[in-house]
């Protein structure tokens, strides 16, 4: 999602809620209800989808299919509305992990149910969503959990390769009942770095996607770049798409695991002449200099990177 088509996006929003006004009008009620969402969680079969991992960062809310606006969890909404109503809402997500390009996640069906609103009352609500059913809504153009298998394999160049470590070792805490393992890269404190790629090459992209994301739970101590490579005129081509911060930078084992969308598919788009992608993941950061941004100094302690439940999620248009 480029800077244009995000403006464009607030752009409609703001229109939207200018003509609606703040909150859902009920005849003469001046006193509001409140709807109380502290998060929105997601349901899914993992043996198709995968785990049930999400970073769901905002509530997008419906008054009888009316918005009544945009809000960052957890959130009290004050509803100008009593009685019986139904009560929609899209999960909101903050695409490449930007705050500042949040979306709703179309992968996933909107929830609605009929709720009582009570004046002067909060209703706390925190509802579920579900993924489009596959080949309705959403396919699936590859999967990595580490549970049997680890589809990362190194570069030539990479300095390390990705292995597969349980739940002590990759301190996994929300994972269960399915999932018990992680990929982890571990380098010493000096300039050495991975390269690692997805084994797949990802040829789904031929007929064009209109929405393509890759979901990405991981755990690290140290910055690094997600990216997609392509092979064309007998030439691979290598692409970052997003630089991903430190979880947890003050501890050599870091702890603490946060989940990213990374957007795809324009990329895809732009490139369709390519005989195939593959997705990439690297700790050198030398590209950054050359997107303009500060220079990059190693960390004076061991680094780590995990990731776990990477999902390739798409819809064909």
């Amino acid at each position: 999602m480029n800077r244009l088509s995000t403006l464009c996006t607030w752009i409609l929003v703001l229109l939207m809620a200018a003509g609606a006004s703040s909150c859902y009008k009920f005849p003469g009620q001046t006193v509001p209800s409140y709807i109380r969402i502290d998060s929105i969680g997601l349901d899914c079969d993992y043996y198709v989808y995968g785990a049930n991992t999400n970073n769901f960062t905002d509530a997008w809310v419906y008054i009888d299919d009316r918005i009544i606006g945009i809000y960052e969890l957890p959130a009290t909404i004050p509803v100008l509305a009593e009685g019986r109503h139904e009560v929609t809402v899209r999960a909101g997500i903050c695409v490449n992990g930007i705050g500042d390009a949040r979306s709703y996640y179309t992968l996933v069906k909107p929830v609605t149910d009929t709720l009582l609103l009570v004046k002067d009352s909060i209703l706390h609500y925190n509802p579920s969503v579900t993924y489009y059913p596959i080949n309705a809504g959403v396919q699936i153009g590859w999967m990595e959990d580490f549970e049997t298998t680890n589809a990362l394999v190194p570069l030539t160049q990479s300095d390390a390769d990705v292995v597969t470590v349980g739940p002590v070792d990759s301190h996994i805490w929300y994972h269960e009942p399915f999932s018990f393992h992680s990929g982890r890269v571990q380098l010493p404190p000096d300039s050495l770095d991975f390269y690692v790629t997805s084994a797949d090459e990802f040829t789904f992209f031929k007929d064009y996607v209109e929405y393509c994301l890759l979901e990405m739970d991981y755990n690290c101590n140290d910055t690094f770049f997600v990216g997609l490579s392509y092979y064309k005129n007998y030439v691979i081509n290598y692409h970052p798409l997003v630089k991903v911060l430190p979880t947890d930078k003050q501890h050599d084992t870091p702890d603490k695991w946060k989940k990213i969308y990374i957007n795809l598919g324009p990329y895809m788009n732009d490139n369709v002449e390519a005989e195939y992608f593959k997705l990439y993941f690297t700790s050198n950061l030398s590209v950054a200099e050359q997107l303009g941004q500060a220079p990059y100094s190693p960390l004076d302690q061991p680094r780590f990177y995990y990731f776990d439940n990477l999902k390739v999620l798409y819809r064909p248009r």
